[in-house]
């Protein structure tokens, strides 16, 4: 059977989002007897929907409502900016005042709260006083500062709403929370509430009807909308439809809606990017003028002046898989080409094609951004790449990898690669405990990085010729963790004027056009950078 273009990229989402979620279960780690059951009826609550409606819709039942639950889910940065347009959007056609009460505070903080709202307490005080970074594993305030800026620009109250002990089981802290919601609720008759809080509690049977439960004890009445963010369920049933990129805004019953504006495995993805420590991420709805802002950033640094013709660039994310269609309709990849390509896309790979102007984000995270960015500012300073014989393009690969994690540094000053005692541990353990299926691969790159670095101090690393030899996928993976170790050596060496900033802009510009060329750029970075210490890490 023969895929459309479009069948073909669904295929795909799927697959990575697939393999997404293995790596996310794997890593979930949930104490609760009755977590599942709990999972369980918020997947049945965003299973399905009635119809697509418009934004316009699904803001008038918004403006309708006294009590408004709208999901979060907490790595996602989109989910708290789409949060803030709901707000932007409503507050003018709303002639009740607002009130905003947010799961990322308990409710003892709220002296706390107030005092920073009112400007009596700076940012740091703030954020040490409510404890953020222990009451969170995940590191948020970046992510919710903008919901304080309008809080405080439009003089709109922001109440902490988590009220449960901090053992208490999922429903304990619905009930807690619930009866809390009430209380303000009853407290703040005249205003619109707006709660976020993370999209499992939202689910009919956990918090929405605990508060009901509290204010019906006390004879109030309060109309409820339930506002959920990006069901999985529903994208994968819009995608069965080709509706998946037009449809914004779902009705799923009376009183629940779901705003479907970020992809499955953009969301997945910024879990992810938390695991690995990934610091910070771009932003999904604007990824080309982040990226060129990076590239502006590093040219700026080095010095490189940047015409219009930066701005000749196409950016595709992982929920836009349409990258790869195009490449096919160019038709100037060879069936071959194009299959490894694939690969590395399905593989959470970033891609940068600069010769056809492309760049494919793998994910949303500063550090594949801002490498991408390298990799193209690279490219506007010395035009495309040739054929190499394979030694110099294995140094010259090399050059190019270090330049990436190199201008990548300059983003996120606390970016880490492997160095010689990460490979020298990993080959340990891999020999002690034996190599895991599937991770065959890490431990020969493993070795034949361990290996070429014993000859390169004997000052004879043309001499291991078994590491220009290596199939196409160790030959990148060796260049690869080879030019990040040279990067990141290069950013210090900067920074601590080991190596002068005109050096690395020089390399930008240079294109080793002669044989042997690249192996001395190489050669002549290592001894210059021989006493650049690095940082120690955790």
């Amino acid at each position: 059977m023969v895929l459309s273009p479009r069948e073909e990229l669904v295929r795909l989402q799927k697959k990575i989002y697939r393999a997404n979620r293995a790596i996310i279960e794997q890593s979930v780690v949930v104490q609760e007897p009755d977590f599942d059951n709990y999972a369980r009826r918020y997947r049945h609550a965003v299973a399905h929907f009635q119809r697509a409606v418009s934004h316009e819709t699904m803001l008038k039942a918004v403006q309708r409502a006294d009590i408004v639950y709208v999901g979060d889910y907490h790595t996602c940065p989109q989910s708290q900016r789409s949060f803030l347009r709901i707000l932007k959007a409503i507050r003018p056609r709303q002639s009740r005042p607002l009130l905003l009460g947010l799961e990322l505070f308990h409710r003892r903080h709220q002296p706390t709260v107030d005092a920073f709202l009112a400007g009596s307490l700076s940012e740091q005080s703030f954020l040490q006083t409510v404890g953020l970074r222990q009451h969170w594993v995940f590191d948020l305030w970046d992510h919710f500062r903008p919901i304080f800026d309008f809080a405080r620009y439009h003089r709109i109250p922001i109440l902490g709403i988590d009220a449960a002990a901090r053992k208490a089981s999922l429903m304990e802290r619905d009930q807690q929370t619930g009866a809390w919601i009430a209380t303000l609720a009853e407290r703040y008759p005249a205003h619109q509430l707006f709660i976020l809080i993370g999209d499992l509690h939202l689910a009919p049977q956990h918090l929405p009807l605990e508060t009901e439960k509290v204010l019906k004890a006390r004879h109030l009445e309060r109309a409820d909308l339930i506002l959920y963010q990006n069901s999985e369920p529903i994208y994968w049933s819009l995608a069965r439809r080709g509706r998946e990129q037009r449809v914004g805004v779902v009705q799923i019953d009376r009183r629940t809606y779901c705003r479907m504006h970020t992809p499955p495995i953009i969301c997945q993805q910024s879990y992810l990017n938390w695991l690995d420590h990934e610091e910070g991420a771009i932003d999904y709805a604007d990824a080309k003028e982040q990226f060129l802002h990076l590239v502006q950033q590093m040219a700026h640094f080095l010095r490189i002046p940047l015409g219009q013709e930066m701005e000749n660039i196409t950016v595709y994310t992982c929920g836009d898989l349409s990258f790869l269609h195009e490449l096919r309709r160019r038709r100037r990849f060879s069936p071959r080409e194009l299959k490894t390509i694939r690969r590395h896309v399905l593989a959470a790979e970033s891609y940068c094609l600069p010769q056809e102007r492309m760049v494919y984000l793998a994910n949303l995270s500063v550090n594949h951004a801002a490498e991408e960015a390298s990799h193209y500012l690279k490219f506007l300073c010395s035009g495309p790449e040739h054929p190499r014989p394979l030694i110099d393009a294995f140094y010259a690969n090399l050059l190019h990898e270090a330049l990436g994690f190199f201008g990548s540094k300059l983003i996120n000053h606390h970016r880490k690669c492997f160095h010689d005692a990460d490979f020298f541990r990993r080959l340990a353990y891999f020999r002690r405990h034996g190599i895991p299926p599937g991770r065959e691969g890490e431990f020969e790159t493993a070795q034949l990085v361990v290996t070429y670095r014993r000859y390169e101090r004997r000052g004879k690393p043309l001499q291991y010729k078994a590491i220009f030899q290596q199939s196409a996928d160790r030959f990148f993976s060796v260049t690869h963790a080879l030019g990040y170790m040279l990067g990141d050596r290069m950013f210090y060496g900067v920074m601590g004027r080991k190596i002068p900033r005109a050096l690395v802009r020089r390399l930008f510009t240079e294109q080793w056009w002669f044989e042997g060329q690249a192996f001395e750029w190489v050669a002549d970075l290592q001894e210059r950078l021989r006493t650049v210490s690095i940082p120690a890490r955790m």
